[in-house]
């Protein structure tokens, strides 16, 4: 059970700890990486996948140590929980928002498109907000939120 509430403690905690990243690393001195993300036209390999990377290696180093150090064995459901994340964060990010898995095709989930709606507001305005599966909508920038999510809803997707 212990570990149970581990997993799901780190899943949880992911989210502001993600949009603090964005915020301050990746718009700051990450921005070397991270500005390929923010062109338009996401065709393979980008900078920006170099982010991904770096914390993929944490993980990793992370679950070794649990599985090898008898006393860091709670690092285990934590890091897999964070995984859990990760790969949540691609599925919307990359596969749902970005199309950057073209079998997902024009599919539509209701759920994700006021998702899509708050990252294309931080796309175009390249500020708040910068969380992604609960993404907080500064109230300056909601009007062009909902503008951009009846926009997405009347394109169809390709």
């Amino acid at each position: 059970m212990r570990a149970v509430v581990l997993g799901i403690v780190a899943f949880g905690a992911m989210e502001p700890l993600t949009a603090m990243t964005h915020r301050f690393v990746m718009h700051r001195f990450g921005l070397v990486w991270h500005r390929s993300h923010h062109r338009r036209g996401h065709r393979g390999f980008e900078r920006n996948d170099l982010f991904p990377l770096c914390f993929a290696g944490v993980v990793c180093l992370a679950l070794w140590l649990g599985f090898h150090d008898p006393a860091l064995t709670d690092l285990v459901p934590l890091a897999a929980g964070v995984t859990l994340y990760g790969a949540a964060y691609a599925v919307v990010h990359d596969v749902y928002i970005h199309h950057r898995l073209r079998w997902f095709g024009g599919r539509r989930l209701p759920v994700l498109e006021r998702l899509a709606a708050a990252h294309d507001v931080h796309h175009r305005l390249g500020g708040a907000p910068y969380g992604m599966l609960l993404p907080v909508v500064p109230r300056r920038h909601r009007a062009p939120a909902v503008a951009s999510r009846q926009r997405v809803a009347a394109v169809p997707r390709p």
